[in-house]
């Protein structure tokens, strides 16, 4: 099986060849387009359409993700993404594509569904993640076994057909504007999270991590003025209470795990608990009508 509920919602081809950009289709077991390059789909359920030696998050880092997102903690950054999409979606004509862009382990996109399915249950949408790392794919594609599931990269012309998709979901991944832009269908919905000023501050402070860019929503706003029109801005900020175990987990699954010093790693095994402050930033964002 490939995406569950996904190819049988929509007729028109959504996925597209990464060497001639030809759609592609599905025979037995693999997806092949008209100049015969072939594709095959993996036993849970995904199809690598990336070109390239697979990179991005590690097995490690996914894993400590996981088990980070399971405790909750950025429970109330999904819920508000996921408030801000359903309140745009009520008058939506069935069916609609939705695509998680940077989906990780598939956190964010399966609690989308579950939303959605509940809030909007006479609204028939499909789910489509996409992310650069296969370990990514592979643990979504396990879980949230009803979407479409796409190793690729992101910052190259995306595998999917234009005007493909009525909603895009971005949180903490890599922004290709031209190419959300030709993938969402005009009017279509893009929602981004961005970290705030003050995520994790006591954290950063304590192991001396990565700091947050500066005016950072100020920068994506203006990133994607040329396609898009701002139509919502929510911060999500709160406090959270973490036991030694999750800040280890708080550190592992950010881009922090690539500058882990032994001096980083000492004092991380000294802390016992922390309470830091997180916020984060949800842009809502409608693509222009030509």
């Amino acid at each position: 099986m490939i995406g569950g509920s996904y190819l049988s919602l929509l007729s028109a081809p959504l996925l597209i060849c990464p060497v001639c950009q030809a759609a592609l289709a599905r025979f037995d077991h693999t997806l092949k387009c008209s100049h015969q390059h072939s594709f095959d789909i993996a036993r849970e359920g995904y199809v690598n359409l990336l070109l390239k030696k697979p990179l991005g998050d590690t097995r490690e880092m996914l894993q400590a993700r996981r088990h980070f997102l399971e405790r909750d903690h950025y429970r109330p950054l999904s819920d508000t993404l996921n408030e801000l999409i359903s309140s745009h979606l009520h008058h939506a004509s069935s069916p609609i594509a939705i695509l998680d862009a940077g989906c990780g382990e598939g956190y964010y996109l399966g609690r989308l569904q579950q939303y959605l399915a509940h809030r909007l249950p006479l609204l028939q949408c499909g789910y489509v993640g996409v992310d650069i790392s296969k370990d990514a794919i592979r643990m979504a594609a396990k879980r949230y076994r009803e979407a479409l599931f796409v190793v690729a990269d992101l910052k190259e012309r995306l595998v999917f057909a234009d005007a493909a998709f009525q909603v895009l979901l971005n949180v903490f991944a890599p922004r290709n504007v031209q190419e959300y832009a030709r993938v969402l269908a005009p009017g279509g919905l893009l929602a981004v999270a961005i970290p705030g000023p003050t995520h994790l501050l006591q954290l950063r402070s304590a192991l001396h991590l990565l700091s947050i860019e500066q005016d950072k929503q100020h920068h994506v706003v203006e990133q994607f003025a040329g396609e898009f029109d701002l139509i919502a801005a929510k911060p999500v900020a709160y406090e959270i209470h973490l036991t030694a175990p999750e800040i280890a987990l708080a550190v592992m699954m950010t881009p922090n795990y690539w500058h882990l010093s032994d001096e980083i790693q000492k004092n991380m095994a000294e802390m016992t608990d922390l309470q830091t402050q997180v916020e984060f930033i949800c842009l809502l964002l409608r693509k222009k009508f030509d």
